[in-house]
């Protein structure tokens, strides 16, 4: 399972498509002049292929491009996928259509909608690339999270850039930006095969293992200890049991005769709760006895305070109207005044008419008379007084006896709180006991359980040792020994410096490195632009043969961006004729690259894919063949007609 690509298509807002087409298991040449599209191809193609951003250059394409989609091959049958180019200052879309089908058109613009997002043809694309249930885990104590290998992963190894491709530093695409080159070495052992297809299995299943063996494990151990030590815990329950006075008898000496000693403890507790209930009951029933009593004390108080203000105010009152009436009585004032125009006290003439002496006397016997029954009311208020003053004693007397049963009750706190401690120190006990008798496991023979553990530790050390670092390691050692082979055998082929010495790919570094007597060269310690791009192409050959031979699930194709710039310089080319290039080992060289390109497209052939863009054009019907554009004399990967409107 895997995928090439048929179709690139572009489309602008007024509908119309632009189409290229390539062919699958073969080597497809776009050749042309500078500024006409060739790099942002790569571009385009890794944007539909779910970029998080996207890095198609700003300027014409971007201007005039509303979608872009592929039409690729897959095992099912066909995939057509498209992408909205970002809007504005927008860098990314989740505007994508997807659609498979045995064999599927290539879409009308207006059929263009948002069908899935990014993370969705992520996941779509990795299944059809093959990538399996995989993950990598970093080495303890590392704080790198966990990584799953993804189809945005295997395009690592399918894109050379033109900045890429003649890079004595970096071998792999994008491996110079932040946190890829770790991603790199986490994510090549699996793509290589070091890691098998079901490694994520295998650790959900060592995984299980484990559990499965702590269990039996602990019941063995648990079975053990009954049969042996465990034994203590029996007779120190049975010993508790004795100090509450649950257990009567002597603490047997065999584990089956305390086994019974505690199922029968446990069908005879004894409860101590109605004693408890009983006195917690009379102290309730005393405090609210209290309680009422303090009301009733309180209203009787209150109704003798109120009675007795009254007897003050009265005896306040009789005695002052006493001496007043006394003293008017004793002046002799109304004696003899018939008549009288002079007053009596200060002997001036009187000009209003005096109220008459009888009217007086009448007033002063109605005042005399009032009083005399005030004063018959207060024997009634002492007799009242006297029998609050008897309740309120009375009273007093009940809270004086209900403070004394208290004081009782209360004296014997430490009693109480001795016997439902006591009580809750048995029920706990109790409960250990049905805790130790539900959990003891059946009493038979542990030799089924033994074997058990010893097969489940055969199958994890097993499990270990293929998901172990030393295995990947040794895989990965065996696939290197491989690898070196292609890595020579296509070194030969391209005649690069050091090609007679063994090369390797070192995984730690990422670099093609040559073991010479005189020690290990890596690549960016090799001369000249002519060797980088030679080395690059090398370890891509030599990789993508393993990748297809090996089935392992990386995209069947590798796009390589103007591999012949060291040789033939963009601001040196005219019609792209290798003829332009002036060293006739140049231009051998740049033939030789083709050729050995052809040969390994032979060699894997239907299964890979090369594309590449390049200014060459070498005129020759094996190259010709090859070509499926030409952009130069006005053709471009923009047709002129969408920039003229």
């Amino acid at each position: 399972m895997t995928f090439q690509i048929l179709n690139l298509i572009l489309y602008n807002e007024k509908g119309h498509n632009r189409i290229i087409s390539f062919k699958s298991g073969e080597l497809n040449i776009i050749t042309g002049a500078s500024s006409t599209g060739k790099t942002a191809l790569l571009n385009i193609i890794d944007y539909c292929l779910g970029s998080r951003s996207c890095n198609i250059p700003q300027g014409t394409i971007r201007e005039t491009v509303q979608w872009a989609g592929l039409r690729l091959k897959v095992t099912e049958g066909e995939v057509f996928i498209a992408r909205k180019l970002p809007e504005g200052v927008k860098n990314t879309s989740e505007d994508i259509y997807y659609e498979i089908q045995q064999k599927v058109d290539i879409k009308e613009h207006n059929e263009l909608k948002k069908t899935i997002n990014r993370s969705t043809l992520k996941k779509i694309l990795s299944d059809h690339a093959g990538i399996s249930e995989n993950i990598h885990e970093p080495v303890h104590g590392q704080t790198r999270h966990k990584l799953v290998a993804n189809i945005r992963h295997s395009l690592f190894f399918t894109f050379q850039h033109q900045n890429e491709i003649s890079s004595e530093k970096f071998l792999f695409h994008n491996q110079g930006e932040q946190g890829k080159t770790q991603a790199i070495k986490d994510v090549l052992p699996y793509f290589l095969g070091a890691v098998d297809d079901d490694y994520v299995s295998k650790i959900k299943q060592l995984r299980k293992n484990r559990r499965e063996l702590r269990n039996l494990k602990q019941n063995l151990s648990e079975y053990e200890a009954i049969e042996g030590e465990g034994i203590n815990q029996a007779k120190n329950l049975l010993i508790e049991a004795q100090d509450f006075g649950l257990w009567r008898e002597s603490i047997p000496e065999k584990l089956s005769d305390s086994i019974n000693a505690l199922k029968k403890l446990q069908q005879s507790p004894v409860s101590m709760e109605e004693e408890i209930i009983s006195k917690g009951g009379t102290f309730e029933n005393l405090q609210d006895e209290q309680y009422n009593l303090k009301q009733e004390l309180g209203f009787a108080k209150a109704k003798y305070e109120t009675i007795n203000s009254f007897k003050s105010d009265q005896n306040a009152y009789t005695a002052g109207a006493d001496v007043h009436l006394t003293r008017l009585r004793t002046i002799g004032l109304f004696d003899d005044l018939t008549n009288q125009k002079v007053c009596p006290i200060c002997n001036s003439n009187i000009t209003e008419k005096s109220p008459s002496v009888d009217n007086i006397k009448n007033s002063l016997n109605l005042l005399d008379s009032q009083i005399r029954k005030v004063e018959e009311i207060s024997p009634e208020m002492q007799k009242v007084m006297r029998e609050l003053e008897d309740q309120i004693e009375n009273i007093k007397n009940k809270l004086k006896i209900n403070r004394q049963e208290l004081d009782k009750i209360q004296k014997s706190n430490e009693q109480l709180a001795s016997i439902h401690d006591h009580n809750a120190k048995r029920s706990y006990l109790l409960g250990r006991v049905s805790l130790y008798l539900e959990s003891l496991p059946h009493l038979e023979d542990t030799s089924h359980l033994k074997r058990q553990i010893e097969l489940l530790e055969v199958k994890i050390y097993n499990l270990k040792l293929e998901i172990s670092d030393e295995k990947i390691q040794e895989n990965l050692n065996s696939i290197s020994s491989l690898l070196t082979k292609y890595l020579n055998r296509w070194a030969q082929e391209f005649k690069v410096e050091h090609s007679e010495n063994p090369l390797r790919l070192d995984y730690n570094k990422l670099t093609i490195v040559a073991d010479t007597e005189n020690g290990a060269i890596p690549m960016n310690h090799m001369g000249s632009g002519r060797n980088w791009v030679g080395y690059h192409l090398i370890a891509h050959f030599g990789l993508h043969t393993l990748f297809v031979r090996k089935k392992r699930p990386v995209p069947r194709f590798l796009f390589i961006d103007q591999p012949s710039q060291v040789y033939f310089p963009a601001e040196r080319d005219v019609t792209g004729n290798i003829e332009e290039i002036e060293k006739d080992e140049d231009r051998e060289a740049v033939k030789q690259m083709y050729i050995s390109t052809i040969k390994l497209i032979d060699e894997l052939s239907p299964n890979f894919q090369i594309i590449m863009t390049d200014h060459a054009y070498i005129r020759e019907k094996w190259f010709e063949k090859c070509v499926i554009e030409n952009w130069r004399e006005g053709e471009a990967l923009i047709p002129k007609s969408w920039t003229n409107d």
